[in-house]
């Protein structure tokens, strides 16, 4: 399944622990996807990168978030499109006690999707 967006700015929790994310706003996402965890495949300015896209609700928030950290993209792209391809789920959303157990799991999902050569279905 195939999306595109507007990236938005974020929160920034991501950049402070060394995972910065493209936000988007949620539109109609929520009735294609469960929340989570998923590989994704994200076009930035046309160029194919790996991505670890989290859909769900964070930090006790009732509304919905939808971010992707994209590996190996540093790049600032606020107010640009970009297209984006969900794959494989990783896992459920967790709650987690410190933003040091978050960035450690946010590792373990980088290092899972690390391991994709491409696009695996859901």
């Amino acid at each position: 399944m195939t999306f595109r967006r507007k990236v938005k700015p974020g929160l920034k929790l991501g950049r402070k622990i060394g995972f910065p994310t493209l936000n988007f706003n949620v539109g109609d996402f929520g009735q294609h996807v469960q929340p989570g965890v998923y590989h994704c495949q994200v076009f930035v300015e046309g160029k194919p990168f790996k991505g670890a896209l989290f859909y769900g609700s964070k930090m006790g928030s009732l509304s919905k978030t939808l971010e992707i950290f994209v590996l190996g993209f540093s790049g600032k792209i606020y107010g640009q499109f970009v297209r984006f391809t969900v794959g494989k789920k990783i896992r459920a959303p967790k709650k987690f006690a410190s933003l040091e157990s978050l960035k450690g799991q946010i590792k373990k999902d980088v290092r899972a999707i690390s391991t994709f050569s491409r696009i695996q279905a859901p």
